[in-house]
């Protein structure tokens, strides 16, 4: 075995430790669960999914109000007494609970999305 051959064997080495520290050594800071709401692209809300306790907002919409129920880590739009859209997909869409997920109301331009890092776990590769 060459110099050369000792030197790419050890910088290999050197960089599979490196990263193997960064997904098992180091700690993961976890965020907590966070409903972004926004209206015509614009954030109109920011509220916790944490708690114990479920909570309600109200958002104005264009066709009307939309009522944001969340807590115990989920979150969704109750279904309306009066309908403000034709097909009433985003409270048909029910609760979500991981991030990532959305609810999205087209006509009246309204999107809610989960941020943040959530308990559960997807999968495991080791």
């Amino acid at each position: 075995m060459t110099r050369s051959d000792m030197a790419i064997t050890a910088g290999a080495l050197l960089i599979a430790v490196a990263v193997w520290a960064a997904f098992y050594v180091v700690p993961r800071r976890e965020s907590p669960l966070t409903a972004v709401i926004k209206v015509e692209g614009r954030e109109v809300a920011r509220v916790a999914v944490g708690g114990n306790l479920l909570q309600v907002k109200e958002v104005r919409l264009k066709g009307g109000v939309a009522t944001v129920e969340y807590g115990q880590g989920k979150v969704r739009v109750r279904p309306p007494s009066e309908p403000f859209c034709p097909d009433g997909i985003c409270w048909k869409t029910g609760w979500i609970s991981r991030s990532g997920q959305s609810i999205v109301c087209v006509p009246n331009h309204m999107t809610i999305t989960l941020e943040g890092s959530d308990s559960g776990v997807d999968s495991v590769v080791r």
